[in-house]
C-alpha cells in the first residue's frame, strides 16, 4: 500500500454530521424478504416522486462525484459502474457486490495485480451509442487530471509509473501534453481494451478487492466528446434514468426515463416513478413542512437527514410522515498518540479506553445521532466482529483503574486530548472527561478551531496532544478503506505531516498484515483478516471508538418502500422507492 495522495470519498472525516436521528438497520439474512428491493409503485405519466435537499450537488461528473451519499443517488438513477451493491432491504443483501456495467465481478490473476471485465452486450449511453472499454479507459484516465478531484484510487493502484513525490507520470487527457504518443500509452497499458467490451486492468500491486474498487464513480465510464465547459454537473445517462433539461446548481432538475436504456442490459435496476422532480435549495425544516403541509407533500421525499429538533413536528403530523433511520458513514474515535510518554505504556492506553463513557459522549450529542460503539468497523462492513473494549456504554472505571495499579505508574496520569471545538462537541467531550478522572486520569481539554484537521495532520501540532479526536467513513463496505488510510504509517508520515495517522502509530508487522489482507481474494478471508488487525489495533489501544452516526429521513404518506442503505453512507435507498397510485 502506498499514498492515495487525494482526498477520499471518506474524506468527508473532517466533516462531522449533527443532524440525524435514531437508527435502525436490518441484518435479516438473505430470504427473499431480505434479498433485491422492489417498488410499490405503478409507472405511468402521473407517476411523479419529489425529492428535496438543501444542496448544492458539488458535481455529477462521474470523476468529481466524492460524496458517497451523492454516488448512491446516481448509481440508482443515471450512473452505471462496472460493479455495484444492489438495492436491497438487509445490510447483508446491501453490500453483496454485483456485476453493473460488467458481466459479473471480474476475474483476478493469481496474484491479484490483473483484473479483466467483460463489458454487459446492450449497454448504450442516452444517444443510443454503446457503452465501450474506450468509455472506460478515458473516465478512468479523466482521474488524474490535477483539476478533477477524484477519489485517488486509479492513480494509487493502476501501473503507472509515480514521481518521487507520489503524484502521477500520467497527467491525464486534459492535460497539456496529456494525449500525446508516449501519454496515451501509459493509460492503454494500464486500462487495456481488448476489443469493444473487454477491460484489462494492470496493477503494481495486489489489490484482492479491486472489483470493489471499481464500483466507485471514479471508475464509471465517460463519453469523450461530452467533454466540456458544463461538464462538472453534465449527468450523461447510462442508466434508467436521464435529465430531461439542463442541472441549474442550488435549483435542481428533473429526472426522466431514458428510453435507450434496457433491462435486458441491467438486470440491477428496476425503474421506480416515472419521473423524479429534484429540488436543491430546501432546508430540513422546509423539507418537513413540505411534507406534511405541501400540495405534493405525500409524494416527497427529503434526501437530507432530519435534525433532531424537528421531531415534535414529525410526530404530531401522525401518518402524514413516515421515517426511516440508518446508520450514516461516519464513525467518531479517538487516535491515541503512540510516541506519548503518558500513553507510551500499552496497559495505560487500554485503561484509557475501558474508561471511556461512549453513552455519555453519544448523550451529550443527542441520543438519536447515533449509538455508542466498540470499532471503527460498523455493521455495513463484512469484518465487522466483537471486540474486547465492549464493557457497555458506561465504559468500566473500575477495571481501568485496577490495570493503571497493576501498570505501577504514577497517577493521575496527566493527559490532553485535542477536539474540534464548538458548540455540542464541546459538551460531548467534556461527558467523556469525569469516568477518565475517576479512573486516574488529570485531563486537559483542548478545542481547535475551524481548520482543526488541516492542524492536527502536521507533526508539530499532533506531537504536542495525547490523545485527539476525529472521524471517519469508509469509501466501500471494506476494511481496505478505514484501517490503512488511518493506521498505515507509508501512506501517512512524512517529514512534516502525519496524514490521517494522527496518533503517529508505526506497526511493521500490522502493516505487514494489512498487505496480507488487501491481497487476499476471498471475501470471507479478506474479512476476518482485517477484522483481526482491528483487534490487534484495540487490544494495543491505538485507537478508541465511540459512536456510530445514525440518521433519520422523512418522506410522505405516499412514498413506498421508504428503506435506508447504510453502504451508500446512510442513505433512502432511491432504487426501492416509489410512490403509491
Amino acid at each position: 500500500m502506498r499514498r492515495i495522495v487525494r482526498g477520499l470519498i471518506a474524506g468527508s472525516g473532517a466533516l462531522a454530521i449533527a443532524a440525524g436521528g435514531s437508527a435502525c438497520t436490518d441484518e435479516g439474512g438473505d430470504s427473499p424478504s431480505s434479498g433485491s428491493a422492489t417498488t410499490g409503485s405503478v409507472s405511468g405519466p402521473d407517476d411523479r416522486l419529489t425529492v428535496v435537499s438543501a444542496g448544492p450537488v458539488q458535481a455529477w461528473d462521474p470523476q468529481r462525484i466524492t460524496q458517497r451519499q451523492v454516488a448512491g443517488f446516481a448509481s440508482r438513477t443515471w450512473m452505471r459502474t462496472l460493479t455495484a451493491y444492489a438495492p436491497a432491504t438487509s445490510v447483508s443483501a446491501q453490500r453483496r457486490l454485483e456485476g453493473d456495467l460488467a458481466t459479473d465481478t471480474g476475474t483476478a490473476s493469481k496474484d491479484a495485480r490483473t483484473w479483466t471485465f467483460t463489458l454487459r452486450k446492450g449497454a448504450t449511453w442516452q444517444d443510443g451509442s454503446p457503452v465501450t472499454c474506450a468509455d472506460v479507459q478515458y473516465g478512468v484516465a479523466r482521474s488524474f487530471d490535477a483539476d478533477i478531484p477524484s477519489s485517488g484510487y486509479a492513480l494509487t493502484f493502476l501501473d503507472i509509473p509515480k514521481k518521487k513525490d507520489g503524484t502521477s507520470t500520467y497527467a491525464g487527457p486534459l492535460a497539456k501534453g496529456g494525449t500525446s504518443k508516449a501519454s496515451r500509452k501509459l493509460i492503454e497499458e494500464a486500462v487495456e481494451c481488448r476489443g469493444e467490451r473487454k477491460v484489462v486492468f494492470h496493477l503494481d500491486e495486489a489489490v484482492g478487492n479491486f472489483d470493489e474498487v471499481v464500483s466507485l464513480p471514479e471508475f464509471a465510464p465517460y463519453k469523450e466528446s461530452r467533454e466540456g465547459d458544463d461538464a462538472v454537473h453534465d449527468a450523461f445517462s447510462s442508466g434508467p434514468y436521464k435529465l430531461q433539461e439542463a442541472w441549474t446548481p442550488s435549483t435542481g432538475g428533473t429526472w426522466v426515463r431514458n428510453p435507450e436504456w434496457s433491462r435486458a442490459s441491467d438486470p440491477l435496476r428496476t425503474p421506480g416513478p416515472a419521473t423524479i422532480l429534484h429540488k436543491e435549495g430546501v432546508e430540513a425544516k422546509d423539507a418537513v413542512e413540505t411534507i406534511i403541509d405541501g400540495e405534493d407533500g405525500g409524494r416527497t421525499l427529503a434526501l437530507d437527514p432530519v435534525p433532531s429538533v424537528l421531531g415534535p413536528a414529525i410526530d404530531e403530523a401522525g401518518d402524514r410522515v413516515q421515517t426511516v433511520q440508518v446508520d450514516g458513514q461516519l464513525v467518531d474515535y479517538l487516535a491515541v498518540n503512540t510516541r506519548s510518554t503518558a500513553l507510551r505504556s500499552t496497559a495505560v492506553r487500554r485503561a484509557l479506553a475501558e474508561a471511556t463513557d461512549r453513552g455519555a459522549y453519544t448523550e451529550a450529542w443527542g441520543a438519536s445521532s447515533g449509538t455508542p460503539t466498540w470499532s471503527l468497523l460498523g455493521a455495513a462492513l463484512p469484518s465487522r466482529h466483537e471486540t474486547v473494549l465492549d464493557r457497555g456504554p458506561s465504559g468500566d472505571t473500575a477495571t481501568a483503574r485496577r490495570r493503571l495499579t497493576t501498570a505501577k505508574v504514577d497517577t493521575p496520569v496527566r493527559i490532553t486530548v485535542a477536539y474540534r471545538g464548538g458548540g455540542t462537541m464541546d459538551d460531548a467531550m467534556k461527558a467523556l472527561e469525569s469516568g477518565w478522572e475517576e479512573a486516574g486520569f488529570d485531563v486537559t481539554l483542548k478545542p481547535l478551531g475551524e481548520d482543526y484537521f488541516a492542524e492536527i495532520g502536521t507533526r508539530d501540532v499532533a506531537r504536542e496532544y495525547d490523545v485527539l479526536w476525529a472521524n471517519w467513513g469508509p469509501d466501500v463496505p471494506s476494511a481496505s478503506t478505514v484501517l490503512p488510510p488511518l493506521f498505515d504509517d507509508r501512506i501517512n508520515l512524512g517529514d512534516d505531516t502525519v496524514g490521517r495517522d494522527y496518533g503517529q502509530f508505526v506497526d511493521t508487522e500490522v502493516t505487514a498484515a494489512m498487505d496480507k489482507a488487501a491481497a487476499t481474494r476471498d471475501r470471507e478471508d479478506r474479512a476476518k483478516r482485517w477484522a483481526a488487525i482491528d483487534t490487534d489495533l484495540l487490544e494495543d489501544g491505538v485507537y478508541i471508538p465511540l459512536r456510530q452516526s445514525r440518521l433519520t429521513y422523512a418522506a410522505g404518506s405516499e412514498v413506498t418502500s421508504l428503506i435506508g442503505n447504510p453502504i451508500y453512507g446512510g442513505v433512502p435507498e432511491i432504487g426501492a422507492v416509489g410512490v403509491a397510485r
